[in-house]
């Protein structure tokens, strides 16, 4: 698979990612995803981010202001 920025190699790595709901931090570890080895750029697979969504629409109305989750666990 080639980088959709650079045209760079995309191999399988994990990221963390963040996203700011307003009211909550949500911080998902050791995602799955493809890396450029060039630039850096991330990109997930359908099923991941179906699987990010449900872990934010869990989390959307939690008490805590930040929330930190391992992918594999949720």
């Amino acid at each position: 698979m080639t980088c959709f920025i650079c045209k760079g190699n995309m191999t399988n790595s994990t990221t963390t990612y963040m996203e700011d709901l307003g009211n909550c931090i949500v911080i998902i570890k050791n995602v799955p995803c493809n890396k450029c080895t060039q630039c850096g750029e991330i990109s997930y697979s359908g099923s991941t981010v179906k699987k990010i969504e449900a872990i934010i629409n869990q989390l959307k109305n939690s008490l805590t202001e930040v929330a930190i989750v391992n992918y594999s666990a949720a």
